[in-house]
């Protein structure tokens, strides 16, 4: 006997925060419609923060991606709000194609984290910003892209917290620079803090110079062509060719040529040559660096100018120290929240 498709209406709420989040994903054995979805701006102030939703399009056979804009940079006045959609958005989930929604929120206030420290069991979240954040207690605000490392088999999928996003309130303001506030329990499983991690993506042309090498093979000034990275900015063990256990602030360099170099050969990495994407934003852009403020910038003359010794060299590679990340995560006031309505119907 035939069992008749089952409609179900599901309900989306969440704090919109910068950077790309997906909201919703149709679920395997069904079709969706989007109904309706609103963003509101409840910020406290007269604040003007702008936001963009997206309909993302999979091809399962290559896994090529298409972005619908549905609409882009839609400014929300004070208490106010922007209907993204009311109708009919159809979504997908077949054989060939997978459809997803997006949205991404630009406001003003946004801090970088440079460190959390987590309480179990008191659900306590104290956070480190590099600069000022000018929060109160009571303040409403919205987490985003932090990494951890959890002790002991908890199960979970993701090491990138909050997840899904979520809203907090500022419990207790310490100083200008750190605050706490409850995140909740993790049923005892205990939480280290991690930077943000760097995946790379490619190289620029003449990246890597070689400063001095011992048998001059090969001569100083030649250049290395870099191939794969592997930045380590938070002491997570990375396997890579062999090589383990990358230190804090170490980053491998695999060369598409014969390196030919020994350990204290030096080398310099070209400013904004080596491009990664990172947890900061769910990988969604790439970041090039080094940039002119960081240690391994040939431009920073409080750091040798960039001149990078090579702690360990492997047959088609090298290490050498850039210095610790204290980039991983954001912070910033919850300005704005998204609402969406949609109907769920099984095919299976």
């Amino acid at each position: 006997m035939a069992i008749a498709p089952v409609n179900k209406f599901v309900s989306i709420a969440v704090p919109v925060s910068p950077g790309l989040q997906k909201l919703y994903e149709v679920p395997t054995g069904t079709s969706a419609l989007l109904l309706y979805t609103q963003v509101a701006n409840v910020g406290i102030g007269t604040t003007y923060p702008k936001v963009t939703f997206v309909q993302r399009r999979e091809s399962r056979g290559t896994g090529n991606t298409r972005d619908v804009r549905v609409i882009k940079d839609a400014e929300i006045p004070p208490n106010d709000a922007v209907i993204l959609i009311d109708g009919r958005l159809v979504l997908e989930k077949t054989p060939k194609v997978i459809d997803r929604i997006y949205v991404e929120g630009t406001q003003q206030g946004v801090g970088i984290i440079s460190n959390v420290t987590y309480h179990e069991p008191s659900g306590v979240a104290t956070v480190f910003t590099e600069s000022a954040h000018n929060f109160n207690a009571g303040d409403p605000i919205t987490l985003s892209g932090i990494a951890f490392t959890c002790e002991g088999n908890t199960g979970i999928t993701t090491t990138i917290f909050p997840d899904p996003m979520q809203s907090y309130t500022v419990d207790v303001v310490n100083n200008s620079k750190e605050f706490s506030t409850v995140v909740g329990t993790s049923k005892g499983y205990k939480h280290g803090y991690n930077p943000a991690i760097h995946y790379f993506e490619r190289a620029r042309p003449n990246a890597i110079t070689v400063v001095n090498s011992q048998d001059g093979t090969p001569a100083n000034g030649s250049k290395l062509n870099v191939i794969n990275a592997v930045y380590n900015g938070s002491g997570i063990t990375t396997d890579v060719h062999n090589i383990t256990s990358l230190l804090p602030g170490r980053i491998y360099l695999q060369t598409s040529n014969a390196h030919g170099l020994q350990q204290n050969d030096t080398i310099s990495i070209a400013d904004y040559s080596l491009l990664f994407t990172c947890t900061m934003d769910n990988r969604n852009s790439e970041k090039a660096y080094p940039r002119p403020t960081d240690p391994a910038s040939t431009s920073n003359s409080e750091f040798s100018n960039g001149v990078l010794p090579i702690t360990t060299r492997g047959v088609d590679g090298i290490i050498v120290n850039v210095g610790l990340s204290t980039s991983g995560g954001f912070v910033a006031p919850l300005e704005m929240e998204l609402i969406a309505s949609v109907l769920e119907n099984s095919t299976s």
